[in-house]
C-alpha cells in the first residue's frame, strides 16, 4: 500500500502549514494536497520532504468529490492522516452579509469536511488520524461571525461523534 496524508485547504494558512510540518514529523509515500490554487500547491512541492500530488479541486463543487473518490479507487492508498483544513469565514452582521457567501461558508466548512471524511475513512487503517479544524468560536454563539461560528460548532460536534464511531476501528 502507498501510505499517504491528505490535506484540504493546503494552498494557504493552517492547511499549508500542516502539509509542511507533517512531512517533517512522519514518513509518507505521498502527500495529497487539495485546494483551488494550483500555483500555491505546486510551491509546496519545494517545501515538503515527501513527494506531493497536487489535486486542484474546489470543494464547494460536488464534482470534486467524484474526482477524489476516483483517485482513491485508482491508487488504493492507505491514508495515515486526513487534515480537513479547507474553510473560511466572514465578519459582519448576519443580515448585512451576502447570503450566497454565507451559504458558501456552510458548503466548504461543513459539507466538504463531511464528504472528505466519508470518502477517506474506508482507506484509513487502525492507527490513522483525522484532523478537522474547528475554531474557538465553535464553543458558543459568537455575534458578527454567526454563520462561521455555527459552521465550526458543526465541525466540533461532528468530530466528537465521529471519534466515538471510529474508536473500534482504531482511527483517531
Amino acid at each position: 500500500f502507498m501510505k499517504i496524508a491528505v490535506i484540504t485547504g493546503a494552498s494557504s494558512g493552517m492547511g499549508r502549514e500542516f502539509a509542511i510540518q507533517l512531512t517533517k514529523r512522519e514518513t509518507f509515500d505521498e502527500l495529497w494536497v487539495i485546494a483551488r490554487r494550483e500555483e500555491r500547491l505546486k510551491e509546496l512541492q519545494e517545501q515538503c520532504r515527501t513527494p506531493v500530488r497536487v489535486m486542484v479541486l474546489d470543494l464547494m463543487e460536488r464534482e470534486s468529490f467524484d474526482t477524489y473518490k476516483d483517485a482513491l479507487a485508482e491508487h488504493q492508498p492507505e491514508i495515515q492522516v486526513l487534515v480537513n483544513a479547507a474553510g473560511f469565514g466572514l465578519f459582519g452582521t448576519f443580515m448585512e452579509m451576502n447570503l450566497d457567501q454565507q451559504l458558501d461558508i456552510i458548503e466548504l466548512n461543513d459539507k466538504a469536511l463531511t464528504a472528505m471524511s466519508y470518502l477517506s475513512v474506508p482507506y484509513m487503517p487502525a492507527g490513522s488520524d483525522i484532523v478537522n479544524l474547528a475554531s474557538n468560536s465553535s464553543w458558543q454563539p459568537v455575534p458578527y461571525i454567526n454563520v462561521y461560528g455555527s459552521s465550526k460548532a458543526y465541525v466540533l460536534n461532528f468530530s466528537r461523534a465521529l471519534g466515538v464511531e471510529l474508536k473500534d476501528r482504531g482511527i483517531h
